[in-house]
């Protein structure tokens, strides 16, 4: 028994030190792109580097979510390339230790990602989503760190754009410049000695001293130029409008489960939030069916280098057809609830084609052509190695 469990504790280990180096590698370079998709909260809006931080973190537990079974399939791969790679399968065989030996301790890992990603997807991910939606509302919010950045410019909306030369004490701004092109019938140009941002009942202001406004309209754009001592340009439309709304992504199991017509993003497009729901609910089969192909296609003692190579093949299009038919078929589940069951379907298609493969009753036939370039490609590696 304790050399058994030995054998447990050892195939666990290494493919769990796999998949957490996997699931480390995919998850930095995602971050990765979020941060250059979020770099706008440093260039252009002043934000701290930790708010920046934040925002790009937050979004990473349901991205985890999609890269959790492509990083279990790899480290499965790779743990059972390496055995076979190393002879280990072929001594276990010898010792009588059967594939379901193998099986076991692998599938646990499996489960406990399948059971991980339940949570993610029940609780933890949306709460993160719906916190980065708050703080991106509350960045939006802050008037000053959008408009007061010295030096840079600062484009709050499409067609209107704020340039400050310096920020002076107690709010006060110096050299301004705003650009006013949403309506392209009325383009106007603000430039002023200095200003401040006042609030009021009615809202949020930039009051602009000592400047001047040009004004281009109609069909020639004529520029008309006009002196003010003060003028007081309206800011309130840019924070009115500040209130949070959650998406589909955005809600957690319990409330896809509730949503009624009493909410108002469910009203708009109640095939999101079922396609969500069903989405949410197969999420722990993807992990399952990335074990199971790959165990079904290099589950066996492998010998040859070209063997081991068309088997990984397989098993990476296997996996990748199941992966894209399930992101694919999102679309269809939102506009059709009848095709709601194929988003159950292609995980458990991808499992019982494995569990086929590993039970006996399918048999696993290379086509000659793929054969033949494994066997080109083996022979050239080889006269490489001794040359």
């Amino acid at each position: 028994m304790t050399r058994m469990g030995r054998l447990d504790r050892y195939l666990f280990s290494t493919a769990a030190i796999a998949f957490v180096a996997v699931l480390g590698s995919l998850t930095t370079m995602v971050w990765l792109t979020q941060v250059l998709r979020r770099f706008d909260l440093l260039a252009t809006q002043g934000q701290s580097l930790f708010v920046f931080v934040t925002v790009t973190l937050l979004a990473l537990p349901m991205l985890m979510l999609v890269i959790a079974p492509i990083a279990l399939f790899i480290a499965i791969l790779f743990t059972l390339n390496r055995l076979s790679a190393d002879s280990e399968l072929i001594v276990m065989n010898a010792a009588g230790v059967s594939r379901w030996r193998v099986f076991r301790p692998l599938f646990a890992l499996t489960i406990i990602v399948a059971t991980l990603s339940v949570l993610v997807s029940a609780e933890v991910g949306p709460w993160t989503l719906r916190t980065l939606r708050q703080q991106i509302a509350k960045v939006n919010a802050d008037i000053v760190s959008n408009v007061a950045v010295p030096g840079r410019f600062v484009q709050i909306e499409r067609g209107l754009t704020f340039h400050v030369r310096e920020r002076g004490p107690n709010g006060l701004m110096l050299g301004i410049f705003v650009y006013d092109g949403r309506n392209p019938e009325n383009e106007t140009t603000y430039l002023a000695e200095r200003g401040r941002i006042a609030q009021s009942d009615k809202g949020a202001y930039l009051v602009l001293d000592q400047g001047l406004m040009q004004r281009r309209q109609g069909a020639n754009k004529t520029p008309n130029f006009v002196e003010f001592q003060r003028y007081a340009f309206d800011m309130s439309q840019l924070t009115s409008n500040q209130n949070v709304i959650y998406r589909a992504t955005d809600r957690t199991l319990y409330d896809l489960v509730t949503a009624n017509e009493t909410d108002e993003m469910y009203k708009q497009d109640p095939g999101r939030f079922r396609a969500e729901l069903h989405k949410r609910l197969s999420s722990p089969l993807f992990p399952i069916a990335a074990f199971i192909l790959a165990f079904a296609f290099l589950g066996e003692a492998r010998t040859t280098r070209q063997s081991r190579g068309l088997a990984m093949a397989g098993a990476a299009g296997a996996f990748a057809i199941v992966e894209i038919l399930g992101f694919g078929t999102q679309g269809f589940v939102a506009k059709n609830a009848s095709l709601t069951p194929i988003t159950y379907l292609v995980p458990l298609a991808g499992i019982g084609y494995g569990l086929l493969l590993i039970s006996g009753f399918v048999q696993l036939r290379v086509p000659a052509f793929l054969q033949q370039i494994a066997d080109l490609v083996a022979a050239r590696f080889d006269r490489l190695k001794t040359a």
